[in-house]
């Protein structure tokens, strides 16, 4: 296998991680840890969040849509946290201890790997013509690549206001 590789000041894109506090890096971790243990959304105007979310959780929430680190529907539901989606999607991620969950999308199920700071397996489809994709990541990189002729693309994800819609 081949993979092209380009130099990191070419691919430079603000994390979410490094747009979040750390308070408001400890509630997305709670919110994606609730949706991968559940697999449903979280509902934000719910009492979950009281009884069993981090101190302070209710007031960070608007910290995290204003940082479009979360997606909240017209109901109240946090869909998606990225890289984790509460819908079922054709990205399946499962992480190396064991948990597994939906991605919003082929380029957030490869992130997994490095949002979790864990060897990952993907397993997703081609947008364009459905064929199986699978990807394996082991220490930062990919493993393992089938169909080994996969390309993955990259648009400047600074230069969009909502991530969900750039995939």
């Amino acid at each position: 296998m081949q993979f092209r590789h380009y130099p990191a000041e070419r691919l430079m894109i603000a994390s979410i991680t490094s747009r979040l506090t750390s308070d408001e890096n400890i509630l997305r971790r709670w919110l994606m840890q609730r949706i991968i243990d559940h697999g449903t959304p979280f509902k934000l105007d719910g009492e979950e969040i009281e009884n069993s979310g981090p101190p302070d959780a209710r007031s960070l929430m608007k910290g995290l849509l204003d940082k479009r680190a979360i997606v909240v529907d017209a109901d109240n539901n946090v869909n998606f946290v990225y890289p984790v989606s509460a819908l079922p999607t054709h990205h399946k991620v499962r992480l190396d201890d064991g948990r597994s969950f939906s991605a919003m999308c082929a380029i957030d199920a490869l992130g997994a790997a490095f949002t979790f700071n864990r060897n990952s397996r993907v397993e997703s489809k081609c947008s364009e013509c459905g064929q199986p994709l699978f990807v394996a990541v082991e220490n930062g990189e990919i493993a393992e690549l089938s169909p080994e002729t996969a390309h993955v693309l990259h648009v400047d994800l600074n230069k969009a206001d909502n991530w969900a819609g750039s995939c």
